[in-house]
């Protein structure tokens, strides 16, 4: 009987009407536990306690999002985001270890010991509602969202997020699926649609266009017609995007094990073209006989057997060919020219005119390619590059030069004995900045020391101001 009431509940939740600021009625569906495929097990638990410490506060908090899909499908997700009523003021008096980011849309980073981080946002208003709200949306003249930080209610919030299938809630009370885009119709069908209008929605923030691809090519799902037809339309409109956005979406796929894929999607799309210019003119020359492809793939082989590799040496992997021609790379002599040095420089900007690349980053990608042919040259010639292995970059070189060399398919002893020699030296070089107090940075280097500048004093003596 309890069990019928419940369905009856259920049943009759479902049915009930719902519309949005316009008045038309719009989906929504309540799938019970019975119903659905997650369970709270296969949850992480730091986001279960984040949600049941919302809860505990008397706020409404759901897992969303990517979490939520890969669950369904049976994969583990990678990152764990959680919507609810809280506003990021609130956030920050729930928890402690709580930091507020973003202009655009304000959000909480629930930081743990492990460096673990859970992301919380507030649920969103919707569109026709906060255009007209003072604290509302605010657009660019192009139409692009500069600032959203209208809160709203769950269906809101729902309808505002980007492709159907990332659009599902799951309710940790009830152990329910919260559906108010005909997600799990999508993930059934294994298709990869836009919640709102596309046209509309790639308007509003073109980066959504990559993240349907992705989506498409993480999953092997396919990408529905009118979403399709609308990224090729209006592909020239992610130059719009922030381009240190597009660089960190473009870091995303290179780490994430299905770059290969994903490339040969954004290719398909045009959205190369606008990227990443001189590589889709070499592709579209050289086609599937393209050394970048392979590389690529070999990228993808280490992160699925769980290599992690830093932003330089990513980014090296896919601009490889677009800083020399292929024979100018691997067939230069030991030392490259002043001359070449400059061209090498000149040919990165011209690679990553549409992504902003930081200085730092910059300078270790050109250490790299420039030590690269080096390192080749001596490798072909069986000749060691004796103090080289020694340098703070020789272990992103090393790297690299091993992913170009396991993507032909050698596996050479002697780059094993250097890679061996490199790992002696870091681990020398730790212990002698263990015993004096530093700690080195993400590049390998040790923090520069700031020197305390002596205060100057005035003639007037101690007061440091003048004779009066």
């Amino acid at each position: 009987m309890i069990a019928a009431a419940a369905n009856l509940i259920v049943a009759l939740k479902n049915k009930r009407p719902n519309t949005d600021g316009a008045g038309a009625p719009l989906y929504e569906k309540i799938i019970p536990r019975a119903g659905h495929p997650i369970s709270r097990k296969n949850i992480d638990k730091d986001a279960i306690r984040v949600m049941h410490r919302l809860n505990k506060h008397g706020h409404e908090a759901y897992l969303v999002g990517g979490a939520v899909r890969d669950l369904y499908i049976g994969k583990t997700p990678k990152d764990y985001d959680i919507a609810t009523d809280a506003t990021p003021s609130r956030l920050r008096k729930v928890f402690r270890n709580c930091r507020i980011i973003g202009r655009r849309f304000k959000i909480g980073h629930i930081y743990f010991h492990d460096g673990k981080v859970i992301e919380v946002a507030t649920f969103r208003q919707s569109a026709a509602k906060a255009e007209k709200s003072t604290k509302g949306i605010v657009r660019s003249e192009s139409g692009i969202i500069l600032r959203d930080n209208a809160y709203g209610t769950p269906q809101e919030d729902a309808r505002r997020r980007d492709l159907t299938i990332n659009g599902l809630f799951y309710d940790l009370k009830t152990f329910s699926v919260l559906d108010y885009v005909d997600g799990v119709k999508d993930l059934k069908s294994k298709i990869v649609r836009m919640i709102s209008e596309p046209d509309l929605s790639f308007a509003e923030d073109p980066v959504r266009m990559l993240r349907a691809l992705r989506h498409a090519a993480r999953t092997g799902f396919r990408i529905e017609d009118r979403t399709m037809d609308s990224i090729i339309r209006n592909h020239s409109d992610i130059l719009q995007a922030n381009s240190s956005r597009l660089l960190e979406e473009l870091l995303k796929d290179l780490r994430s094990g299905s770059a290969t894929p994903f490339f040969k999607a954004i290719l398909q799309a045009h959205l190369m073209g606008d990227l990443l210019p001189v590589l889709y003119a070499q592709l579209l020359d050289s086609g599937s006989a393209h050394p970048f492809w392979r590389r690529i793939k070999t990228l993808d082989d280490r992160v699925r057997g769980g290599s992690e590799f830093s932003s330089p040496i990513s980014l090296s992997m896919l601009l490889y060919t677009t800083l020399f021609t292929e024979e100018e790379l691997w067939d230069a002599n030991q030392r490259i020219s002043p001359l070449a040095m400059k061209q090498l420089r000149n040919n990165f900007q011209k690679s990553t005119a549409a992504i902003q690349v930081s200085r730092r980053d910059t300078e270790r990608i050109l250490q790299i390619a420039r030590n690269l042919s080096t390192f080749n040259h001596l490798l072909r010639r069986a000749r060691t590059p004796g103090k080289k292995l020694d340098k703070n970059y020789s272990r992103d070189v090393l790297d690299c030069l091993e992913l170009e060399v396991e993507s032909t398919g050698e596996r050479p002893e002697m780059l094993l004995e250097w890679s061996r020699t490199v790992q002696k030296n870091e681990r020398k070089r730790q212990a002698k900045r263990a015993q004096n107090g530093d700690s080195e940075d993400s590049t390998g280097r040790a923090p520069k020391r700031r020197r305390r500048r002596r205060r100057r004093r005035g003639r007037g003596g101690g007061q440091g101001g003048k004779n009066k």
